[in-house]
């Protein structure tokens, strides 16, 4: 587009690209070209998952400072029927990028190359830095830090870390966890015309779903400054039958329940088990049901997590904001997962910083481009203080 910021056409060319949960392979291997293009060391595609590369990428340093991370992930969720736009024809009208994924999390992926890219022509200039700058281009997200565990396992690893995930360019030092759970409830078969011989699970399933419902207030926590509220408990997803006419012998739920720091995965699961129990003794007897966390929450467990703000990395993000902006940066929870979890169980301290706002995943999905653009500054000024 005449006239577009070079670094918005990079968000624009990022956002084209179909790489929905599980198809990033197109993506990666794109990145990996634009990545060697602009002189980068050791930039290699690495299958977190079979057909799934992630891409890790060096910029080296003349050595004597320290090293950075810059991750962000590569795959989107799956679009809701609701776009009004081509989701993949993405584009620039009134300030506003518009585009698949580009909230969760392509602004804040594109953000970073960007940084990164104005980086390596400095250095290309003589302006190098004496620390490493390690790209992080995640696949497998969504289970659980996959993607991010594969590259540092290769060796993309740094002695801090940015994470990008949106946060309305606001610093990010906590976030919550997660437990992912499937519910089944178990019946036994038959026509409709012998329902009585029957065990109907789609009906055994309903108290348990109501008994959720109640669960989420009762759940107990200990109030976090920047996390507010308690856990969040969604019901996403319910399956069960065959056909019409049969009687249903399963029926499964999953479910999304947002923790808090300091608590449990394991001892929320056993608060749910414990009230299918009360049911069963209390409501309806016939309630045989099995409770098991999800492959999406095994791949990877979701702790939440918390970095003290007045640590090295977090105070850098701090003076880049005030750099950039002119003004004292807020500090916020995130509300959702991250992968600076799986970072910090390879001894790498990461704060979040990115661009996009609530809701994150909605119809015709958009970032501001000004915050787009402001969180490229960032980065590019936190990376020159902290290699520098």
């Amino acid at each position: 587009m005449v006239g577009m910021h070079p670094d918005t056409q990079l968000l624009i060319d990022v956002c084209a690209i179909d790489s929905i949960w599980g198809n990033e392979r197109m993506l990666a291997e794109h990145l990996a070209g634009e990545l060697r293009a602009w002189g980068l060391n050791d930039v290699v595609l690495v299958e977190s998952l079979p057909g799934r590369p992630s891409v890790g990428a060096r910029l080296r340093g003349a050595g004597g400072g320290r090293s950075l991370v810059l991750n962000g992930h590569l795959d989107i969720y799956e679009l809701s029927e609701d776009w009004t736009r081509d989701p993949f024809a993405p584009s620039l009208e009134a300030g506003r990028v518009y585009g698949a994924g580009v909230a969760d999390m392509k602004a804040g992926t594109a953000a970073a190359l960007a940084a990164l890219r104005r980086t390596a022509r400095r250095a290309a200039a003589g302006q190098g830095l004496r620390g490493d700058v390690v790209f992080q281009g995640v696949s497998c997200h969504f289970e659980g830090g996959v993607g991010t565990r594969s590259l540092c396992e290769a060796g993309f690893v740094a002695d801090a870390a940015i994470g990008c995930e949106p946060s309305s360019n606001t610093i990010g030092i906590a976030h919550r966890g997660a437990a992912y759970l499937k519910i089944t409830t178990r019946g036994r078969q038959a026509h409709t015309t012998y329902k009585e011989l029957g065990l109907n699970a789609i009906e055994t399933m309903e108290p348990i779903l109501a008994g959720l419902r109640a669960l989420e207030a009762e759940l107990p926590y200990t109030p976090h400054d920047l996390l507010p509220g308690g856990p969040i408990l969604n019901i996403g997803t319910i399956s069960g039958g065959t056909k019409h006419n049969q009687v249903p012998d399963r029926c499964t739920i999953t479910l999304d329940i947002r923790l808090l720091p300091g608590q449990d995965a394991h001892d929320v699961k056993a608060r749910v088990e414990q009230m299918i129990a009360d049911l069963v003794r209390d409501v309806d007897a016939r309630i045989d049901a099995v409770v098991e966390f999800s492959e999406h929450w095994l791949s990877g467990p979701r702790h939440a997590y918390e970095i003290d703000a007045g640590e090295a990395i977090v105070q850098v993000v701090d003076r880049a904001v005030r750099t950039v902006t002119g003004a004292t940066p807020p500090y916020q929870g995130v509300p959702f997962w991250c992968d600076l979890v799986t970072l910090r169980e390879f001894g790498v301290p990461g704060v979040n910083f990115g661009p996009g706002d609530p809701p994150y995943n909605f119809p015709d999905e958009y970032v501001v481009e000004a915050q787009f653009l402001q969180a490229v500054d960032v980065y590019e000024t936190a990376i020159l203080d902290w290699c520098g």
